[in-house]
Protein backbone atom coordinates (compact mmCIF):
# COMPACT_ATOMS: atom_id res chain seq x y z
CA UNK A 1 0.00 0.00 0.00
CA UNK A 2 2.78 2.45 0.78
CA UNK A 3 4.68 1.66 -2.36
CA UNK A 4 1.33 2.37 -4.77
CA UNK A 5 1.27 5.84 -2.87
CA UNK A 6 4.77 7.06 -3.19
CA UNK A 7 3.56 5.86 -7.03
CA UNK A 8 0.27 8.06 -7.09
CA UNK A 9 2.63 10.46 -5.19
CA UNK A 10 5.39 10.44 -7.97
CA UNK A 11 2.78 10.30 -10.85
CA UNK A 12 1.02 13.04 -9.93
CA UNK A 13 4.14 15.18 -9.11
CA UNK A 14 5.27 14.41 -12.71
CA UNK A 15 2.71 15.24 -14.77
CA UNK A 16 2.63 18.99 -13.11
CA UNK A 17 5.91 19.41 -13.23
CA UNK A 18 5.74 17.52 -17.17
CA UNK A 19 3.71 21.13 -17.77
CA UNK A 20 6.39 23.34 -18.02
CA UNK A 21 9.12 24.05 -20.49
CA UNK A 22 11.92 26.77 -20.82
CA UNK A 23 10.33 29.68 -22.34
CA UNK A 24 10.34 29.70 -26.04
CA UNK A 25 11.71 33.16 -27.39
CA UNK A 26 12.24 33.74 -31.07
CA UNK A 27 14.90 35.74 -31.93
CA UNK A 28 16.17 37.65 -35.43
CA UNK A 29 13.96 35.42 -37.52
CA UNK A 30 14.64 36.45 -41.34
CA UNK A 31 11.56 37.97 -43.05
CA UNK A 32 11.96 36.13 -46.59
CA UNK A 33 8.51 36.41 -48.57
CA UNK A 34 8.34 34.12 -51.35
CA UNK A 35 8.48 36.38 -54.52
CA UNK A 36 11.79 37.65 -52.83
CA UNK A 37 10.21 41.04 -52.46
CA UNK A 38 11.55 42.98 -49.57
CA UNK A 39 8.52 43.90 -47.62
CA UNK A 40 8.42 47.85 -45.90
CA UNK A 41 8.38 48.18 -42.60
CA UNK A 42 4.76 49.27 -42.42
CA UNK A 43 4.20 45.87 -44.21
CA UNK A 44 5.68 43.67 -41.83
CA UNK A 45 4.43 45.93 -38.82
CA UNK A 46 0.70 44.89 -41.18
CA UNK A 47 1.65 41.32 -41.43
CA UNK A 48 2.39 40.97 -37.87
CA UNK A 49 -0.51 42.69 -36.26
CA UNK A 50 -3.16 40.60 -38.61
CA UNK A 51 -1.45 37.19 -38.00
CA UNK A 52 -1.69 38.28 -34.31
CA UNK A 53 -5.12 39.16 -34.53
CA UNK A 54 -6.24 35.61 -36.32
CA UNK A 55 -4.44 33.95 -33.43
CA UNK A 56 -6.45 35.49 -30.83
CA UNK A 57 -3.60 38.35 -29.44
CA UNK A 58 -4.69 42.09 -28.99
CA UNK A 59 -1.60 44.31 -29.94
CA UNK A 60 -0.63 47.89 -29.41
CA UNK A 61 2.41 49.56 -30.61
CA UNK A 62 4.93 51.29 -28.24
CA UNK A 63 6.79 52.59 -30.73
CA UNK A 64 7.82 51.75 -34.41
CA UNK A 65 9.30 48.58 -35.27
CA UNK A 66 8.25 47.62 -30.88
CA UNK A 67 4.57 45.87 -30.76
CA UNK A 68 2.95 44.75 -27.13
CA UNK A 69 1.19 41.16 -28.04
CA UNK A 70 -1.59 39.72 -25.18
CA UNK A 71 -3.48 36.57 -25.42
CA UNK A 72 -6.05 36.11 -22.74
CA UNK A 73 -7.73 32.55 -23.06
CA UNK A 74 -9.22 31.77 -19.59
CA UNK A 75 -8.10 32.78 -16.63
CA UNK A 76 -4.56 32.89 -18.02
CA UNK A 77 -2.43 36.08 -19.31
CA UNK A 78 0.63 36.33 -21.62
CA UNK A 79 2.36 39.19 -22.71
CA UNK A 80 5.32 39.14 -25.46
CA UNK A 81 7.32 41.74 -27.59
CA UNK A 82 7.24 41.72 -30.55
CA UNK A 83 10.40 43.43 -32.12
CA UNK A 84 10.39 43.76 -35.99
CA UNK A 85 12.54 45.51 -38.69
CA UNK A 86 12.10 45.37 -42.51
CA UNK A 87 14.37 42.11 -42.47
CA UNK A 88 14.05 40.06 -39.21
CA UNK A 89 11.17 39.97 -36.16
CA UNK A 90 11.79 38.51 -32.73
CA UNK A 91 8.78 37.64 -30.17
CA UNK A 92 10.01 37.57 -26.67
CA UNK A 93 8.26 36.92 -22.92
CA UNK A 94 7.33 40.13 -21.60
CA UNK A 95 4.91 38.79 -19.07
CA UNK A 96 2.55 37.12 -17.87
CA UNK A 97 -0.37 35.64 -15.04
CA UNK A 98 -1.29 32.31 -14.01
CA UNK A 99 1.38 30.00 -16.45
CA UNK A 100 3.82 29.09 -13.19
CA UNK A 101 6.20 31.41 -15.10
CA UNK A 102 9.73 31.29 -12.58
CA UNK A 103 12.57 33.24 -14.79
CA UNK A 104 13.14 30.42 -16.95
CA UNK A 105 10.46 28.30 -17.44
CA UNK A 106 6.35 28.35 -17.89
CA UNK A 107 3.32 26.47 -19.00
CA UNK A 108 3.48 24.76 -22.22
CA UNK A 109 0.53 26.53 -23.85
CA UNK A 110 2.64 29.30 -23.55
CA UNK A 111 5.08 28.07 -25.68
CA UNK A 112 1.86 26.81 -28.23
CA UNK A 113 0.50 30.48 -28.36
CA UNK A 114 3.90 31.68 -29.34
CA UNK A 115 4.90 29.02 -31.69
CA UNK A 116 1.36 29.61 -32.99
CA UNK A 117 2.13 33.32 -33.56
CA UNK A 118 5.49 32.82 -34.79
CA UNK A 119 4.64 30.06 -37.81
CA UNK A 120 1.39 32.68 -38.63
CA UNK A 121 3.48 35.59 -39.04
CA UNK A 122 5.67 33.26 -41.53
CA UNK A 123 2.89 31.86 -43.10
CA UNK A 124 2.05 35.59 -44.04
CA UNK A 125 4.95 36.65 -45.18
CA UNK A 126 6.27 33.97 -47.59
CA UNK A 127 2.61 34.48 -49.52
CA UNK A 128 3.56 38.27 -50.12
Amino acid sequence: MRILFVLVILFTAGCEFGRDQPVYNIESVPILTGSGKTLSLDEVKTTIIRSAVNRGWTIKEEVPGDLVATISPRQHIAIVDIRYTEKYFSISYRDSTALRYNGSTIHRNYNRWVKALEQEIQRRIVVQ
